[in-house]
């Protein structure tokens, strides 16, 4: 009986397709690379200016926990002001419960701020400063949380961009440092105050960014 003949194939490609394969893999890697590359150089975050500091790394603990809760605070307190035209006294904000103002034991732990309300319309420009000082002997500096409404402009239909931000937060070291008596960005750095700015993560950078 005869024995089937074997014959070697060879593959038509000739190894060409490891190759492409290869060829393949490093297209990806190399581009994989250049996007993160330029995302990187995307997200660098911007310079601050001088009378500017980030509260993510020159606020020290208890500093950046009343920063948080003024940050937080600020949405809700603008947009009542927006419905009611009325600023909420610090007695309100107690009873709402909303930090940094409520006694609670966040607020024991990070300074025993008092605070105080400070109406300073001029003109079209409705201002409010919340001012606080933490208890004599705590490691902690005061803060200004700053409104500034203009109704002339929310009054007509101009689409113009705001000539400043609806509000805004100043810090000083100082525990008993009061506000200035002029309240204008030259006014708090003539005193000493700085702005506090959140540059922290990549959704605060595009915030920024625009």
């Amino acid at each position: 009986m005869n024995e089937p003949s074997r014959k070697l194939v060879s593959p038509s490609g000739k190894g060409k397709e490891t190759m492409y394969v290869l060829l393949a893999a490093l297209v990806v890697s190399i581009t994989c690379a250049a996007l993160i590359f330029i995302n990187q150089k995307q997200a660098q975050i911007a310079a601050l200016a001088d009378f500017q500091i980030r509260a993510f790394s020159d606020l020290n603990e208890n500093e950046l926990a009343i920063f948080n809760g003024l940050y937080t605070a600020a949405v809700e307190i603008n947009e009542i002001h927006d419905e009611e035209a009325e600023w909420l006294t610090i007695a309100q904000l107690e009873d709402e419960l909303m930090p940094p103002f409520t006694k609670d034991a966040s607020w024991k732990k990070n300074g025993r701020f008092s605070w105080t309300r400070s109406l300073r319309p001029s003109g079209t420009i409705d201002i409010a400063l919340y001012t606080g000082h933490p208890e004599k002997g705590q490691k902690t500096g005061s803060f200004i949380l700053l409104f500034l409404h203009d109704h002339n402009q929310q009054l007509t239909n101009e689409r113009t961009e705001p000539s400043h931000a609806p509000y805004e937060i100043w810090f000083h070291p100082s525990a008993d440092k009061t506000a200035p008596e002029i309240t204008t960005d030259q006014g708090f750095i003539s005193a000493g105050w700085k702005e506090v700015i959140a540059y922290s993560g990549e959704d605060e950078i595009k915030k920024i960014k625009g």
